[in-house]
């Protein structure tokens, strides 16, 4: 049974890469920028660097594979040797790293924050959709039985995270597909601001600056049929059902609400900003399955996160209404 595939959530793309990525050429200034390219995740990834030189820039790529590398091989559903895998393999892991540990902590605190809209544990429902769809017979969205029968697993509440071992509930098993490639954008970027790196963009799936361009103009991160968003620092990310779609004619989509095991209908696209961007990322699945007055009674609970929303019928939201400290647009 395959356990996930990479989650094209890519809502949104970065114009600075034409300003940011270019500068490297010989028709630039040589300490203009350079833009590293890989993958993380299950997905494309760039690092966008302005103000360096390209030379300084290449000697940190290694670092920053390396850095990628040993995440995943505790949170990828991609390598089935990961920690993440062998958890849901045994229901139990003892001694898990330090980032799982940290990862799992912060999607239970969403998970708590949101009252479950944000579920670790609805991994089953994406193997139930699975399953379903790859009998090419099936047209049609999976029964209610096999719906019931997969959401007797989802319950984050189950999952004990004690000080040396993690425990799941019985048949459970996690995804940390809701915020892992935000958590892997946070921590590559910490590393680079460790290493003295300021004026960078990481776009490692979702989106973090520490600060502008070194010009002092913000990063623009573009989205479909609106203006940029003016990203002087903080961290975006974007959650939207088409982008990983199941069955003929996508009749299902990877955002289940926990809640009915159903894909969610509410929004096309769901974009958060806040300080880290694994926050952004689990905060963006959650609000994915929210209505809009779901959303307006979750707010005084977000403090420090700006919510823009499109809606099935194309209708743009925004909470809050004014700029946040960080954006503009």
């Amino acid at each position: 049974m395959p356990l996930d595939r990479p989650t094209r959530r890519r809502a949104i793309t970065i114009l600075a890469a034409a300003a940011a990525g270019a500068i490297a050429g010989p028709a630039r200034p040589a300490a203009a920028g350079y833009e590293w390219r890989g993958t993380a995740m299950g997905a494309d990834a760039r690092i966008l660097f302005d103000g360096i030189e390209p030379q300084q820039a290449r000697s940190l790529a290694a670092t920053v594979e390396a850095e990628i590398d040993r995440l995943e091989n505790e949170l990828s559903l991609f390598r089935p040797d990961s920690e993440l895998c062998r958890l849901n393999r045994r229901g139990r892991l003892d001694e898990p790293g330090g980032d799982l540990r940290r990862a799992l902590a912060l999607a239970l605190r969403v998970a708590d924050l949101t009252g479950g809209l944000f579920d670790p544990t609805v991994q089953a429902l994406w193997e139930a959709h699975i399953d379903w769809f790859a009998d090419r017979s099936h047209t049609s969205l999976p029964p209610e039985t096999v719906i019931v029968q997969a959401r007797r697993a989802v319950d984050w509440q189950r999952i004990d995270l004690g000080a040396g071992t993690i425990q799941l509930g019985e048949g459970q098993r996690l995804t940390l597909n809701g915020l892992g490639q935000g958590y892997v954008t946070d921590r590559v970027s910490e590393l680079l601001v460790a290493k003295g790196l300021t004026h960078i963009l990481v776009d490692l799936g979702e989106q973090r600056a520490p600060a502008p361009r070194d010009d002092g103009s913000p990063w623009l991160v573009a989205r479909s049929g609106a203006a940029p968003i003016r990203l002087a620092h903080g961290a975006l990310a974007t959650s939207e059902g088409s982008g990983c779609v199941l069955g003929a004619g996508g009749a299902a989509h990877h955002l289940f609400d926990p809640r009915s095991g159903r894909s969610a209908a509410h929004w096309h696209t769901i974009t958060v900003h806040h300080a880290s961007a694994a926050v952004a990322d689990a905060l963006s699945t959650a609000l994915s399955v929210a209505s809009a007055d779901e959303i307006e009674a979750l707010l005084p609970r977000l403090d420090g996160a700006a919510i823009w929303a499109v809606d099935a019928a194309g209708r743009r939201r925004r909470w809050p209404a004014g700029p946040r400290d960080g954006i503009a647009g």
